[in-house]
């Protein structure tokens, strides 16, 4: 039998609502710094989407005339060391950076909130050897067991997205497995149980919809981290291949020019600044917003 009265409970997006109509949001977005990172978002996303209309040059266009050329009107962030254009390349590489980070908190959140719940919810040995696998992931160093994954993987900027993520998700089961132990000692889970209820439909129907805001919260905090790690691998040489214009990639390839060509390097760090900084204070907005304990 089921029971339609208890799903009023698990739609947590009424604490969204109760939150807008208290002002909350209102004060969230007056926040200077949530404002000033929504903005820095919306140009990064504007500069993923019209790439091409923003690129002066093709990222894979060479012109040996004009090898390391310093910053001018047709070259605004200078050219390499096969002529080609530095601000093209770290335009284009957006795509790359985003498009790689995305995928990775996608299949870090995938794999962390699944665990999350069974561990979670079910508790006793299950729980136990959850909790084993992941503090033993968590005891490895990130980067090298990264690094492992893309070098039995192959080096390419999906491989390091895998990668990336399944070092990651280890954040993501800790903290959803407090809330889902939480979750199922209310009395509305105890009474589903005594009606009848599938312990697949209890957590499909009435915990995860209770997991949502905090899902998100953790996903939009993730996105920086899984920038910084995929360019981290392409700085190493891990990630997307030449001639696809990669942050990290540029960024090493440009520091055996850093006395005599800066801005090589220069453009692509400031770039992965901007953008994880955008997140970081966009991720901090969505918190203020979805997290009920939050203080503005």
């Amino acid at each position: 039998m089921s029971l339609p009265v208890f799903s009023i409970r698990a739609l947590d997006w009424n604490k969204v609502i109760e939150m807008i109509k208290k002002d909350k949001f209102k004060r969230m977005v007056k926040n200077p710094m949530v404002f000033i990172g929504a903005i820095m978002f919306l140009l990064v996303i504007l500069v993923v989407i019209f790439a091409p209309l923003i690129a002066p040059h093709s990222y894979t266009e060479q012109n040996a005339d004009v090898a390391l050329t310093a910053p001018c009107r047709e070259y605004p962030w200078g050219t390499d060391q096969y002529g080609r254009c530095i601000f093209s390349r770290v335009i284009y590489g957006s795509r790359i950076a985003l498009s790689v980070g995305i995928i990775a908190v996608v299949i870090e959140t995938l794999i962390g909130v699944t665990l999350g719940i069974i561990s979670g919810y079910y508790g006793k040995k299950i729980d136990k050897v959850v909790q084993f696998i992941t503090d033993a992931t968590w005891a490895i160093p990130p980067i090298i067991l990264a690094m492992a994954i893309v070098l039995m993987l192959g080096s390419s900027a999906t491989n390091v997205a895998i990668a990336v993520a399944v070092v990651s998700w280890a954040q993501f089961t800790k903290i959803i497995r407090t809330k889902v132990m939480a979750i199922k000692a209310l009395p509305y889970i105890e009474a589903a149980r005594i009606y009848g209820e599938s312990d697949l439909s209890i957590i499909l129907r009435y915990i995860l919809p209770n997991l949502v805001s905090t899902i998100i919260v953790l996903a939009t905090l993730a996105m920086p981290s899984a920038i910084l790690s995929t360019t981290s691998m392409g700085f190493l040489g891990l990630g997307a291949q030449q001639p696809l214009p990669d942050w990290g990639w540029i960024l090493q390839n440009g520091m055996q020019y850093i006395k005599k060509a800066a801005w090589i390097s220069m453009a692509p760090g400031l770039a992965i600044v901007w953008t994880v900084l955008s997140f970081n204070l966009v991720g901090e907005g969505v918190k203020e917003l979805l997290d009920p304990r939050a203080r503005v």
